[in-house]
Parts: structure tokens; sequence; C-alpha cells
């Protein structure tokens, strides 16, 4: 009877461990983001342009541009009025899960909503016309091979990122950089809790005891295994102690550089070309 109760106990011990371990993951992960503000009794004072500017270049600037124009992310003209002010507030704050938009705890409903008020302040200003031609650019893109990694609504391989709406996550000037120099600021997303905040397209170089070499993306890893993808879209496995070694290669992308076999205008095109892939609308 003593082991029956012993095992009893070791049994209820483990099930109590196994639902404090859940509610606290649960609670974790409902914490990644600002939950939204109580309404308040009293009327909201207009937004402030002046101090979303400043908070707007404070916070927002590195990723989308001085003056909102886009870079790292996207153009914002516009946005709040095809989106409405409430849904950008609520983006501003709680970020887009699985993006590089990530959720602020520091910027508060009334901070969002300031930097709106700036963002609106650009509605009346005319677009910058674009430099190339994105016909053209739709020619240069499949004469280039591109479709053989990128795919757009569907069409094309699969070892580089979906292309289909990189016109509404990449500003003109980040997307030229890219064509350039493609191994330069590879994007990092916000994984939240349970997803992962290390650097995409990162590539790694796994040397094996019997003395291969795999060269590849880095798609998975944790503490004791990783996972790469190789020019060819094959995936290899590899436990971390079982490798030589295992190194990142800074720098180096399967994507080839544009800067030496197109032209100027030719890069222009291709980058108005990809600015028009913004998927549904």
């Amino acid at each position: 009877m003593d082991s029956v109760r012993f095992f009893r106990l070791i049994a209820a011990t483990c099930t109590a461990c196994i639902f404090i371990s859940s509610a606290f993951l649960v609670r974790s992960a409902s914490a990644q983001a600002p939950p939204p503000e109580p309404p308040s009794t009293t009327p909201a004072p207009p937004p402030d342009p002046e101090k979303g500017k400043q908070l707007f270049s404070a916070n927002c600037s590195t990723c989308h541009g001085v003056d909102a124009t886009g870079e790292e992310g996207p153009n914002l003209h516009g946005v709040p009025t095809a989106l409405g002010d409430t849904a950008v507030i609520g983006i501003i704050r709680r970020g887009i899960p699985g993006t590089g938009m990530p959720s602020s705890y520091i910027l508060t409903e009334r901070d969002a909503a300031d930097i709106v008020g700036w963002l609106h302040t650009f509605d009346s200003a005319p677009q910058p016309a674009a430099v190339g031609d994105p016909k053209k650019g739709e020619a240069v893109y499949n004469s280039s091979g591109c479709s053989a990694c990128h795919s757009i609504n569907s069409v094309g391989g699969d070892i580089g990122p979906d292309l289909s709406r990189i016109g509404a996550g990449r500003g003109p000037a980040n997307l030229k950089a890219r064509l350039i120099d493609p191994g330069a600021n590879l994007p990092r997303p916000s994984g939240g809790f349970y997803g992962n905040n290390w650097t995409q397209y990162m590539m790694f170089r796994a040397v094996e005891k019997d003395g291969r070499v795999t060269e590849g993306m880095r798609v998975g890893e944790d503490s004791f295994s990783i996972v790469l993808k190789d020019a060819q879209g094959k995936l290899h496995g590899f436990r971390k102690p079982e490798l030589v070694s295992l190194n990142k290669e800074i720098g180096k992308s399967f994507m080839p550089s544009f800067k030496d076999t197109l032209t100027i205008a030719q890069i222009d095109d291709l980058v108005a070309y990809l600015s028009t892939l913004k998927g549904a609308q």
C-alpha cells in the first residue's frame, strides 16, 4: 500500500506542476503585447501631430524613414486613411505577429493617436513619382531568373521569400539596397513568446565529422540542433554536438548581387515593379 500511495503522490505532484506551468505559459504569452486601455469617460483630446512627429522619429523612423516614406518597413503615407485610425493605433501598440512590426510597451494609446495624427498630415501630400518603369521591371524580373527562387502569387520557387506582398512590406530604398547587397541587413521578425527573433535567411556552414560540408540558410534552430536549406531547396538537419564546426556566413546570400549585372536603370525598373506587388487590396 505504501508503494501505491507513493506513486499516487508522485502522479498528483506532476499533474500540479504541469497545471502551474501551463498557467504560467498562457499568462506569459498573453503578456507579450499590451492590452487595449479601458475606455475613458472623458472625451479624448485631439491628436497632437507635432508630438506625434517626435514620437515617430524616436520609435518608428529606423524602419519607416524619417518622413514615413518607408525603408526597412513600408511607406505609411495614406495608411491611416485606408485602414482607419483605430486599426493603425492597434498595430502601433500591439504589432503584427510574425513580421518585423513589434508590439510596444512604451507607447500609450494617446501616443499612438498622436503618431496617427502626424501621419494624417501627409494625406494631401503628393506622392513621389516612381523612378523606374514597372512594366520594364517585370521583364527584368523574368529575364534575370528571379522566379527560380522567389514566387509571386504562388508561381515560382520557394528558396527565397514570397514576393506577392513585398511592395506593401518594403520601401523602394530598401528594395534597391537588397538588390545591390542582398546579404546585408537581413530581416529580423518579431516572433513573440512562441516565435523566434533570429535573423532570417542567415547563411551557415556546417562541417560533419566525416568531412562533409553543407552550406544553407537557417530555417530552424534550437540549443541542440539546426536545420539548413541548401541552394536546391533540400533540408538538412544536424545535431550541434555531432558537428566539427558550425559557422555563420555573415554577408553571404544565395541571392546574387545585381550591382554588376544590371544597369542602374534596370535596377530602378525592377524596384518599381516590386513596389507594385501589394497582394489583394
